[in-house]
């Protein structure tokens, strides 16, 4: 696993970042639209501005006059082992909410326990599959089910599928909003995505929670992106990118420019939900924000923004 990185810098002017407990209480007591990024520059940061503005999104601004975030917690990092089993063990861990259960046949939930899948992440399907439950099949996904993941079986070429049976589908206006505020972000002259990066924010495959992530510091600070990155087992779906590789914030590489790098971690554990990452970690290459799946993000992020 990445190293972390390291001892945090000491200094009062550090934002500190909240608890995900405490962050989710205040979602509830407070109204959406807590404030809009601090713009500094172009008319392209206005329109970002604009684009994230009342969706529950902290300053972005990751300077000395970024706002200071009370009550002191450490930020989740990657540091710990990597969890035992095999690759669909890994795979729940680090893309499935924890309340997050998985249906599945009498015998693929031998077969997954054999693997190292711990029991009560599993669920009997034969009684039918509850909302926001997702379901493990061997061979072909169910009609007008989504593919989440898929992973080789040992002995006869069959794969083992992680569907979502009852999938939530972006209506068209939340896929404009997502096109708007990917061609916006790309427009910024701060923005920096070469390569497949930029191909990605170009298609808007990018899930709405993290796309305003990237927005909003893009609007003040600017960004580098070096990757969408992908779980394995999640290579050749369809699923907007939930995960990114960030190397660079206002011009600073990161990790290289420690501080860059821990005014950037602070500010992504001060967010909201939806919009707080569920995971952050620091490695060699850059700080790497991901968020876990769920089913229908853009309503999460329309909800937030209402």
């Amino acid at each position: 696993m990445p190293d972390d990185a390291g001892p945090d810098p000491a200094g009062p002017d550090v934002p500190r970042a909240r608890s995900p407990r405490r962050r989710r209480h205040r979602h509830r007591a407070e109204p959406s639209g807590l404030r809009r990024p601090a713009v500094r520059g172009s008319l392209l940061g206005l329109g970002l501005a604009a684009l994230v503005g009342g969706a529950g999104l902290l300053p972005a601004a990751l300077g000395d006059d970024a706002p200071r975030a009370a009550d002191p917690a450490p930020v989740a990092t990657s540091s710990a082992p990597a969890p035992a089993g095999g690759p669909v063990t890994a795979w729940l861990d680090a893309a499935l909410p924890e309340a997050t259960d998985l249906a599945a046949s009498t015998a693929v939930r031998r077969e997954l326990t054999g693997t190292g899948v711990p029991a009560d992440r599993l669920r009997p399907a034969e009684g039918g599959v509850p909302a926001g439950t997702l379901l493990a099949v061997v061979g072909t996904a169910p009609e007008g089910a989504r593919v989440v993941a898929a992973f080789d079986r040992p002995g006869d070429g069959s794969r083992l599928l992680v569907v979502d049976p009852a999938p939530a589908e972006p209506t068209a206006e939340e896929l404009d909003r997502r096109r708007s505020l990917a061609q916006a972000l790309l427009a910024n002259p701060t923005t920096r995505a070469d390569g497949a990066a930029g191909e990605v924010l170009r298609e808007a495959a990018v899930d709405p929670r993290l796309l305003g992530v990237l927005a909003a510091v893009t609007a003040s600070d600017g960004v580098g992106i070096a990757a969408f990155r992908s779980l394995p087992g999640e290579e050749g779906t369809a699923l907007p990118a939930r995960r990114v590789l960030v190397d660079s914030v206002g011009g600073a590489p990161v990790p290289g420019d420690p501080t860059a790098t821990e005014r950037l971690r602070a500010w992504l554990a001060a967010q909201l939900p939806p919009f707080a990452p569920d995971d952050v970690e620091v490695t060699d290459t850059g700080v790497l924000v991901s968020f876990r799946y769920v089913s229908g993000p853009d309503a999460l992020v329309g909800a937030a923004t209402r």
